[in-house]
């Protein structure tokens, strides 16, 4: 894992949130603390705006209820996204239950779910590892403390992804 601080911030990334009537702001607000800590750690700052809509180059993260899904993701499925697209999805209404289920807060787990599936959309295929942010399955007592981040491996292949360009990532609801 990186260092907390371990690079200086040299890219930036925006970052709009739409349609946010699911989410209480405070909870939003502390998981796009999460989300962004995750990032700085890489030297990548992300810049919350209110810009919404079909940006072109923009990466978008719908937060959307697991039933208009359909059944075909497992039930422990909190968030999907294919590297090499632009559109990643974070099933919120598994985030409560989860949340409620392990005894974590919600705001923790959807900013890790964000950072997650951000990580998918920059990232190549096959990004899962066995430790940190990008593991398959959330380590929740790390997630409780805060701790997850990306390995030194995955924050370089996300800089040099981000190098020379700047997206916009936008996650709705």
């Amino acid at each position: 894992m990186f260092p907390v601080h371990a690079l200086a911030v040299v890219t930036h990334l925006a970052v709009a949130i739409c349609g946010s009537e699911q989410v209480p702001p405070a909870l939003l607000q502390n998981a796009e603390t999460i989300a962004a800590d995750v990032y700085r750690d890489i030297g990548v700052a992300i810049d919350w705006t209110e810009e919404c809509g079909d940006t072109e180059g923009a990466l978008e993260v719908d937060l959307v209820g697991g039933d208009n899904i359909g059944s075909s993701y497992a039930n422990v499925t909190l968030g999907f996204a294919a590297p090499g697209t632009s559109e990643a999805t974070i099933l919120y209404d598994r985030v409560g239950k989860f949340s409620k289920r392990y005894g974590l807060k919600r705001e923790v787990l959807l900013g890790y779910a964000i950072a997650h599936e951000v990580g998918h959309l920059l990232l190549p295929p096959n990004s899962h590892s066995p430790s940190g942010v990008m593991r398959a399955n959330i380590d929740l007592q790390r997630a409780a403390a805060k701790k997850l981040r990306f390995t030194r491996q995955q924050g370089e292949l996300i800089l040099e992804k981000l190098e020379g360009f700047a997206p916009v990532v936008v996650a709705t609801r």
